[in-house]
């Protein structure tokens, strides 16, 4: 405004050199007489108007530049000001009359003016650098005025909404924005940031900024600041995808799964780990709604878990537990859960996942009954079906150990005479079927909780738990008088008696070598009363250890 004032009043001046004038007596004016008039009434008091609007609007104006420029600015607003005063005062009447005053003051000002030209950079003040900083924003920015249309967009928005500034320009939001101008305008309504998606499919999140200025053109407007968060969106949408997947596939399990939090404890003194999920195999497995299982202490879990073990056992299963997820370290553990429906082998597994525990219930009873099948059969005789050699010891040897000092017992240890002859005259078959007879009596003859094995050829054991010598004595006299019985076979009449050593413990030992020793060494007493008297059996050939 300033340059344009000057312009003129500079073309005036030069027009005043042509145009005649006339003074009052109706002469013409001299050149002179012409500058001092027109100095007077024209270029004076228009330059100095100029000049002092554009003072004014510098300082008017100073926000609008950057903090670390205010100083050029400063300085600039002197510098303009200078030269106009030292005009003023000389047109007044100050200063000498023979030296022009304004020429002086320009010249001491050089300095100046050379270094806020070159070296402050004051023509840099303008809204360049922040017009740069606004069109080059990662966001798109549209700027609306107070009757909500446009009035400035940056390249980023122009991208978005494809459209051209000029096409957009005082053009209202709904022109532009289309469908996602509702969200724009509840957004401005309530001042609150909104989600949004535009006519292309992205995703937006809009944030409203007031503009505080008295600018006409822009009082009442607003700066809507766009992020764009479409990947955003859809990779939270891929995420709930998947965790619905996975919650499903969880649910769905054939297997128990539960998932551990540590949280503050009932008493506010210390953490606890509780179940904060479980899903529906857990609550089948545990005879329990997987809803009673939330909130639950994981202790109370792994009780309900070995609710079909023995105590010792289950107290035992806890402890290792509460080892492990105290060291936050996995454990892997096998527990028999007795339920409405029957027992039920579990293996429980828990696995830390960050600072949770990852619980899960896998059903092995079907597995469990196949090891314990092939147990059997590794420790079963597969002929008369009672345990052998290897089975025996293992369980007797388990039996005794548990025993107390005080506890009593017997060893019987049996075989079968003449089995070797009736073997050899009339076939395997025959003997095999002798000693499957044999068993059947003796467990006929036992309790259900005797150990009875057969080590080998036509040789018996038995382990009698808990009984005196007295009912001792009693079973081993049944015993020998039952396989007294002749055997009848393929329409043969077979007599094939035992002998019969037995041992007692603690008195005759109080291990499982110690015993059988004892009772071998009785039996073979026993044998031997049979070689001699052939026609020797039952309680006869029964002979107690020494």
């Amino acid at each position: 405004f300033l340059s344009v004032v000057l312009a003129a009043t500079n073309a005036s001046h030069e027009l005043m050199w042509f145009l005649p004038a006339a003074g009052p007596d109706g002469q013409f004016l001299t050149r002179p007489e012409k500058w001092g008039l027109w100095y007077l009434y024209v270029h004076a008091p228009y330059s100095c108007l100029a000049a002092a609007a554009a003072v004014l609007t510098l300082l008017r104006n100073h926000a609008a530049i950057a903090p670390a420029l205010r100083t050029g600015l400063l300085l600039l607003t002197a510098a303009s000001i200078v030269p106009v005063a030292a005009a003023v005062a000389y047109d007044t009447g100050y200063g000498p009359d023979t030296i022009p005053l304004v020429p002086v003051v320009l010249a001491f000002m050089l300095p100046l003016y050379s270094w806020l030209a070159f070296g402050a950079r004051v023509a840099d003040f303008s809204p360049q650098a922040y017009e740069t900083v606004f069109q080059h924003m990662q966001d798109p920015v549209v700027v609306i005025d107070g009757r909500q249309r446009i009035i400035g967009m940056n390249e980023r928005a122009r991208s978005l909404l494809d459209v051209s500034e000029r096409a957009a320009m005082r053009a209202p939001l709904d022109a532009v924005f289309g469908d996602g101008s509702a969200s724009i305008f509840e957004a401005i309504a309530s001042g609150e940031p909104k989600k949004m998606m535009t006519q292309s499919g992205r995703f937006l999140h809009l944030q409203i900024s007031s503009i505080n200025t008295n600018g006409k053109s822009a009082r009442g407007g607003q700066v809507l600041i766009f992020h764009d968060v479409s990947d955003v969106e859809r990779a939270q949408l891929e995420v709930r995808n998947t965790e619905k997947l996975l919650r499903t596939l969880v649910d769905h399990s054939v297997n128990g799964i539960l998932r551990l939090r540590w949280v503050q404890n009932a008493a506010q003194d210390g953490m606890e780990l509780r179940c904060i999920f479980a899903n529906a195999a857990a609550g089948r497995f545990l005879d329990i709604e997987p809803d009673a299982l939330v909130d639950r202490a994981a202790d109370d879990v792994v009780r309900l878990s070995t609710s079909g073990m023995a105590t010792d056992e289950a107290a035992a299963i806890l402890e290792s537990f509460r080892a492990a997820v105290n060291a936050g370290v996995g454990s892997d553990v096998e527990v028999y859960h007795d339920g409405a429906a029957g027992g039920r082998w579990l293996r429980l597994i828990c696995e830390p996942v960050g600072d949770d525990f990852a619980a899960t219930l896998v059903d092995v009873t079907h597995e469990k009954a196949k090891e314990q099948h092939m147990e059997s059969i590794a420790d079963t005789d597969p002929l008369t079906h009672v345990l052998n050699r290897r089975g025996f010891e293992r369980e007797a040897s388990r039996h005794l150990s548990a025993c107390s000092d005080s506890a009593c017992g017997a060893l019987l240890f049996i075989d079968l005479n003449g089995f070797k002859q009736i073997n050899d005259t009339h076939g395997h078959e025959v003997g095999d079927e002798i000693l499957t007879i044999a068993a059947r009596r003796l467990l006929r003859s036992l309790r259900s909780c005797d150990i009875i094995g057969r080590p080998g050829g036509d040789e018996f054991v038995a382990l009698v738990p808990n009984v005196s010598a007295r009912i001792a004595a009693t079973l081993a006299e049944r015993i020998a008088v039952t396989l007294d019985e002749a055997y009848s076979i393929a329409n043969l009449g077979l007599s094939c008696p035992a002998s019969i050593g037995l041992a007692l413990y603690p008195d005759n030992a109080n291990t499982l070598t110690g015993l059988l020793r004892a009772a071998d060494q009785a039996m073979y007493r026993a044998k031997a009363r049979s070689r001699d008297v052939p026609s020797i059996g039952g309680v006869a050939l029964l002979e107690k250890a020494s």
